[in-house]
């Protein structure tokens, strides 16, 4: 019993060591791509693509969970009442849940933007953009597509905070 308690220890500390990193220096990891096209254009990027569009939604989920409640802690920290801005906000349950709601739905939007994204650039002409500048330009654009839910959340808050004045 004891043992099984340490593994599962153990492995959640690994678990956490990998995909904090991913998650929060995500946005970061979008430069890669343009070094690696500049060196070499003519190689194959389809592997580097299916990473950041599988591991991006995670970052996204990460910055949309931060974001939830950075607004209302911001305010209470202001105001000088860091101790009581969970009960102020609903208790435990209510920033729990909500925080879950938004890192979970920040997750499926973010693939859904992706799929999006996806298609619609396969409807983009090679006129326009064709060989290292068409896959220049995805990765140019793609993580607006990966961050659109954090960027909507953002909008959606800055919108109200100027309706509040």
């Amino acid at each position: 019993m004891l043992r099984s308690v340490a593994k599962s220890l153990v492995e959640l500390i690994v678990l956490n060591i990998v995909l904090v990193p991913l998650m929060v220096l995500g946005p970061l990891f979008y430069v890669i791509p343009f070094f690696c096209i500049a060196a070499n254009p003519q190689d194959n990027f389809s592997g580097l693509a299916q990473l950041y569009f599988w591991l991006g939604p995670l970052s996204c989920a990460f910055y949309t969970l931060v974001s939830c409640h950075w607004q209302t802690v911001r305010k209470a920290q202001r105001e000088g009442r860091q101790a009581t801005w969970r009960e102020t906000e609903g208790g435990m349950v209510c920033t729990v849940t909500k925080s879950t709601f938004h890192m979970f739905g920040g997750l499926f939007a973010s693939y859904v933007f992706e799929v999006l994204f996806v298609l619609a650039f396969g409807y983009v002409p090679y006129s326009v953009a064709s060989g290292a500048s068409r896959e220049f330009l995805a990765f140019a654009i793609f993580p607006f597509a990966t961050y659109a839910p954090v960027i909507l959340l953002w909008m959606r808050r800055w919108q109200r905070s100027k309706e509040a004045f």
